[in-house]
């Protein structure tokens, strides 16, 4: 009796979590792809002060804001425009790691570590930066911690999406994969649903052939979810492509 009974609970149990599962999947929704800016959770007041602390930096399209190895102790954070960060490969592909729009911040570790810079970030189209120097920071962070908190808000967020990367990297299919790394790296807006690098640059930075990339958007394509252009891929609808994403990806 005691078997059964221990067969029956592991059956209810195992019925249980495939239950939770399939609640986690239905309740994902697109911000767990998009992490809000950091000055999204501070007040205007707040954003001020920041801000006076600070000395802006205009940039053109694709000049660099900072090189992998520098070593400039602050936080940067985009006012207007965008920027993309990564890291490039020994055969100069692009291994894009993010796409930072406006109230984003980058450089935050050097704030509270001795590391340098760990990628390549470039501005994407006409844009401004605001660079606070490490010390200031830190004060404005002690007189109002808010600033702190809210800085750690914004990398745990930043944080979980890595984390959703290496599961597409790790566990998804070949096209759910690219599908779920084209969600990850599509500005939000009202900046237009184009990831402006080249398919090549794609690969490497999902880690596949080239040829495995382009049979993955190829059959994108033909379900009408994404269109290739030249040094960006569309995407066509995010919620579409989001919701075929959900449904190929329900048993992972």
């Amino acid at each position: 009796m005691r078997g059964r009974a221990t067969d029956l609970e592991t059956r209810t149990n195992r019925s249980a979590w495939r239950q939770m599962s399939k609640m986690r999947q239905s309740d994902m929704d697109l911000s767990r792809f998009r992490p809000q800016p950091f000055l999204d959770f501070l007040s205007a007041d707040q954003i001020a002060r920041l801000k006076a602390e600070g000395y802006r930096r205009k940039l053109s399209d694709a000049q660099f804001i900072y090189s992998r190895g520098d070593m400039d102790p602050g936080i940067s954070i985009i006012e207007s425009g965008a920027a993309r960060a990564g890291i490039y490969g020994s055969e100069g592909e692009f291994i894009l790691t993010s796409f930072l729009g406006p109230g984003h911040s980058f450089g935050e570790f050097t704030v509270f570590t001795e590391v340098p810079l760990s990628h390549d970030i470039s501005a994407v189209g006409p844009t401004t930066v605001i660079r606070i120097p490490a010390e200031k920071f830190l004060e404005l962070g002690q007189a109002e911690p808010a600033y702190l908190a809210a800085l750690m808000r914004a990398t745990l967020m930043r944080s979980h999406v890595l984390l959703e990367m290496l599961h597409a990297i790790r566990i998804l299919p070949l096209v759910p994969r690219v599908a779920k790394f084209l969600l990850i790296l599509t500005p939000p807006p009202p900046a237009k649903s184009k990831v402006r690098f080249k398919q090549s640059d794609l690969a490497a930075t999902i880690g596949l052939s080239r040829a495995s990339m382009n049979r993955a958007l190829t059959d994108l394509e033909n379900r009408g979810l994404i269109a290739r252009h030249y040094g960006a891929i569309e995407v066509r609808s995010v919620d579409n492509l989001f919701a075929w994403l959900q449904h190929e990806s329900a048993g992972y």
